[in-house]
């Protein structure tokens, strides 16, 4: 009976074993969340039901991510794709029967994790030290993207111009769910640190989300103004980012200093960090200053992390949570998909907007970079980085439509722009996810130095140094030139 024992232990620690212990795990999950729920409210969780439609939807999304994960494929794409075919596949379209109010909810709590999980892995300190090229690299590349994308969708989609700049915005951010593992993978074998080009991708990837949202939700407030003042729908965008920035400061500045040392501190401050975020998302949303309540998320996650001892336990804590966070935003997501509205024009237009906006990003990324002293390597690296697209897509691509639904229900013409942005948020994390997390995966061992421990300052040369850096080939700048450091 040992030897049985033991050779089974011994099983449960091969690769192919834990595979399957997670499988059966998810199962078993199904199994007995579905049990609680039905025992509590009976005829509400049977099929045909809001919450049965859901719980089978994610499941069903979370198997089919694990599988495609096997194959080194991101997750996301089959969570999202289990979704499209609970949505629209006859038989079994079970994703129709979720109520529209619990999928926004769900949503929207799922991208309040992944608000705090971005603000606890922004680096103030790298921020200091390369504002200038964090600031580059994170704005430049969206602007650009945003106009291009808004004046090619304009006449492609027939989309007016407050909805072309909300498309804008909503491909434009690059994702944190691809980019991060990524990097993160990357350092634990070794790449990049010379300059710390992993670390500032970073650190630039959650600069530009937090950019993007912010974006997004000034051009919400055109899209769907409260008032029929022109000048309070202008001033709307910058009173949300002031009120944003201050509630998250205050916010942040307070949980700094909370709880008193305790053995179970970290417990108790990653409920304390999510509580509050919950209240800053949700409570300025129904205080109609929705933009507001993302950036106080993001900033109080930031401003609080930065003298928690416990930074490294919360952000393994929201990593578990996320586990769920993402199988629900995704799934939902793609539930949100409806095929029949699909033509086309939809999908061959967006294409066409994506591939001129990823070309043109690229390319800016590059530009916003060159002034450095990173190697040629380096920079084109940092352009293959910068194409992946999932998370802020996922998470605010749908927003615009829900906003119709529950607005301007009669309105089918909005409900098509609606549609159209969201459609086209699918395309770009179906089509640029899977070759963005290859690429860097593939480029990053072959274009990033190896087992190099000292970080070196990333510094910007002078245009007259040009000559001397393309005759050096990938050698570093000469330090001799009159260099300055981003500090």
């Amino acid at each position: 009976m040992s030897d049985l024992r033991s050779k089974c232990l011994h099983w449960t620690t091969s690769p192919a074993a834990k595979q399957i212990l997670e499988v059966t795990t998810v199962m078993l999950l199904m199994m007995l969340g579905w049990t609680s729920c039905w025992s509590v409210l009976g005829d509400q969780c049977l099929p045909g039901s809001n919450i049965f439609g859901i719980l089978v939807s994610c499941v069903c999304g979370k198997l089919l991510g694990m599988l495609l994960g096997l194959l080194k494929i991101p997750p996301l794409i089959g969570m999202i794709t289990a979704g499209i075919l609970f949505r629209n596949v006859p038989k079994v379209n079970i994703a129709q029967e979720i109520d529209v109010g619990w999928s926004s909810t769900l949503r929207t709590g799922a991208f309040v994790i992944l608000l705090l999980r971005a603000g606890l892995g922004l680096k103030l300190d790298i921020l200091r030290k390369n504002k200038v090229l964090v600031a580059c690299l994170s704005v430049l590349p969206c602007v650009v993207e945003v106009i291009i994308i808004a004046s090619v969708s304009r006449p492609l989609l027939h989309l007016p111009w407050n909805w072309a700049l909300l498309l804008g915005f909503v491909i434009a951010g690059v994702s944190p769910a691809v980019v991060i593992p990524s990097m993160l993978s990357l350092i634990d074998r070794g790449y990049g640190g010379r300059a710390g080009v992993p670390t500032l991708l970073m650190a630039a990837a959650t600069a530009d989300n937090a950019f993007t949202i912010t974006g997004f939700s000034v051009v919400l407030t055109f899209v769907f103004p409260e008032s029929s003042h022109l000048a309070l729908v202008v001033l709307r965008g910058p009173i949300e980012i002031v009120l944003g920035g201050v509630c998250g400061v205050i916010l942040g500045y307070i949980l700094s200093y909370l709880p008193p040392k305790s053995p179970n501190q970290a417990s108790v401050q990653t409920l304390l960090l999510s509580l509050a975020g919950f209240g800053c998302v949700f409570g300025l949303k129904r205080a109609t200053y929705s933009g507001a309540g993302v950036l106080a998320a993001l900033v109080m996650s930031t401003v609080a992390a930065q003298t928690w001892q416990t930074k490294t336990e919360i952000s393994g804590a929201l990593q578990k949570l996320w586990l769920v966070g993402e199988t629900l935003l995704f799934t939902l997501v793609g539930a949100q998909v409806e095929l029949s509205l699909l033509n086309y024009r939809i999908v061959g237009y967006g294409l066409v907007c994506l591939a001129v906006g990823v070309l043109l990003r690229c390319s800016v990324a590059f530009l916003s970079v060159h002034c450095s002293s990173l190697q040629i390597k380096e920079k084109l690296f940092m352009c293959a980085s910068w194409t992946p697209k999932a998370t802020v897509q996922a998470a605010i691509g749908s927003i615009a439509l829900d906003r119709v639904r529950e607005t301007l229900p009669e309105d089918k013409t909005a409900e098509l722009y609606g549609v159209t942005v969201l459609c086209v948020a699918v395309l770009a994390i179906i089509v640029t996810s899977p070759p963005g997390a290859a690429l860097i995966s593939l480029l990053g061992p072959k274009l990033l130095d190896f087992k190099s421990e000292e970080v070196q300052p990333i510094r910007l040369r002078d245009t007259d140094n040009d000559k001397t850096d393309a005759s050096a080939g990938l050698n570093d700048v000469d330090k001799s030139n009159e260099n300055f450091q981003i500090a």
